[in-house]
């Protein structure tokens, strides 16, 4: 359930001490000992991620009653995904394993309007969803969201059935936003002996065969705790051969070249790295990535600053050195994702996963996992229950969504090594990668500096002195209006972002600094900086 608000907080949003607009944040010129030197490490990528390393996901609760899928025929969201694009859109979570495909199940009144419009319009070019539909499902969803989040927070869930409508809302969505589909499979599926019965995922495939659509596929989420959610346990072993089933009927349908990612276990604590460890020896030839999750922060309880708090980020690190730990051992060869990840779990933490303040874990959570070499991340939620959405109740995009736009825009595949030279690094935190040479405005050579400053003054970043001369486009990211860090719209280079219409996203407009000035980061502000013409060979 949504926490109320917690008493005292209105004072704490104009006055608290970390609030974005506090009398050093808004001091003049900052003293000497705010310069910081920057270090970078150019000579070569330390790796190379996808170029649909910022992916997310849907929900797959927003199934839970099908007739809310149909929020997926809105134009305006369909704007907003694409503007993510290239990426994955995984359909996935926890209630992955409390669906059940029925091919025989009438889509309900919603879905056959859906259905209607697509077979009268161009399917990607038009509103799928009438708008007084639209408006009566915005005003239902509320409730709708209580069911869910209480469902989650009593771990008691309910089986639902969705139809063949639902896979096409949901595919439509996907192709038309220029997301390549992963759709997770229930594992809880059982016979007597606890096998996986795949039956039910044999209509699916087979519905989807016929329909010619290109999606991969995941087995289940978070296994390690079936056992809490359904009262199964199963281990890594069986799990291993229950993803070799599922590759031989992809391999027996129309399906034998699609990939399989799995197993999404949680995080990797005591008897979930047992059991990943013994999934990858059984079944971890079959799986093209290995997927896993994690969230910093009990959302029920998290604070304002636990998300400013440097040694929570740096609780990433850890886990994350885990799991590259075990499949080293196990299957070294295997690519990593983040398979679903966001601040915090339960839907997040009210106020905070939907505001400004999340921004810095999102935008760190990025940062190290590129500089370590998890090759896709993948966003728990675009749009759906909770607070840690992209997007909200009303289709209006929030601050990660805004700052997951930049990070699309102007951050490459290649990925190189900065970091802030002298002590007391942890509260400045920056990131190098080479430019994304799809922007029209930079060329190959490029280089793209993302950074965070938790510190309560402005922190003043100068580049190595051989790129000391160079332009450079800043791209500085503060939250608006008078609720500072927990603001839910933000500024770019003090220009508010919003949609221009609901088909159209604003320009992101860079602000170029002079030659060999310091580059300004705010207190409590995160920023691209992208230094042009800086012909680095490992971005050539």
């Amino acid at each position: 359930m949504l926490l109320p608000l917690k008493p005292g907080l209105p004072l704490l949003l104009l006055l608290g001490p970390l609030g974005a607009f506090s009398p050093r944040a808004l001091a003049g010129p900052a003293p000497i000992e705010d310069a910081v030197q920057l270090d970078f490490s150019t000579e070569r990528p330390v790796h190379l991620v996808s170029p649909a390393f910022l992916s997310f996901t849907i929900d797959a609760n927003l199934a839970t009653d099908p007739r809310f899928l149909t929020f997926l025929g809105s134009p305006k969201l369909r704007t907003l995904a694409r503007g993510l694009s290239p990426a994955y859109l995984r359909f996935g979570g926890t209630k992955t394993d409390f669906l059940i495909f029925d091919p025989k199940k009438k889509p309900s009144i919603e879905e056959r309007t859906y259905r209607q419009s697509q077979f009268n319009h161009d399917i990607c070019k038009s509103r799928l969803i009438p708008s007084t539909v639209e408006k009566k499902l915005q005003l239902e969803w509320p409730f709708q969201e209580q069911l869910l989040l209480r469902e989650q927070y009593q771990k008691k869930f309910k089986t639902s059935t969705y139809s063949r409508s639902s896979v096409d809302i949901l595919y439509t969505f996907a192709n038309c936003s220029g997301l390549n589909l992963i759709f997770g499979l229930n594992a809880l599926l059982r016979t007597a002996d606890l096998q996986w019965n795949s039956s039910n995922a044999q209509l699916l495939l087979d519905y989807c065969s016929s329909m010619g659509y290109n999606i991969s596929w995941e087995l289940g989420n978070e296994p390690n705790s079936f056992q809490k959610k359904a009262g199964i346990f199963i281990d890594g072993l069986q799990l291993g051969e229950d993803f070799i089933e599922l590759h031989d009927l992809l391999r027996k349908s129309s399906f034998k070249n699609a990939k399989l990612y799995g197993p999404d276990v949680g995080q990797p604590r005591g008897k979930t790295v047992n059991m990943l460890t013994s999934f990858l020896k059984a079944g971890g030839d079959v799986i093209d990535s290995v997927t896993w999750h994690h969230y910093y922060l009990n959302g029920r309880i998290a604070t304002k600053e636990d998300f400013l708090n440097p040694d929570v980020l740096d609780t990433f690190i850890l886990s994350a050195q885990k799991i590259f730990q075990v499949v080293q051992e196990t299957r070294p060869h295997k690519k990593v994702w983040l398979g679903e990840t966001s601040s915090a779990y339960g839907g997040g933490a009210p106020l905070l996963s939907n505001a400004f303040a999340a921004g810095f874990m999102w935008l760190d959570k990025l940062g190290l996992s590129a500089r370590m070499g998890i090759e896709v991340v993948m966003r728990q939620v675009f749009f759906g229950a909770g607070n840690y959405h992209l997007v909200d109740e009303n289709f209006e995009p929030l601050p990660d969504y805004w700052l997951s736009l930049l990070f699309k825009k102007l951050v490459g595949t290649n990925v190189l090594k900065a970091r802030v030279k002298g002590p007391d690094r942890s509260k400045l935190r920056v990131y190098l990668h080479c430019t994304n040479i799809n922007h029209p405005r930079y060329k190959e050579g490029d280089l793209t500096l993302y950074a965070l400053n938790l510190h309560n003054v402005t922190k003043h970043l100068k580049l190595p002195y051989y790129l000391f001369d160079k332009q450079v486009d800043r791209y500085l990211v503060k939250p608006s209006g008078p609720d500072g860090l927990f603001s839910k719209s933000v500024q770019l280079n003090g220009q508010i972002l919003k949609m221009v219409d609901d088909q159209t996203l604003p320009a992101l407009t860079e602000n170029p600094l002079r030659p060999g000035s310091s580059l300004g980061l705010p207190a409590f502000s995160y920023g691209f900086f992208v230094i042009r013409n800086a012909k680095v060979a490992a971005c050539i």
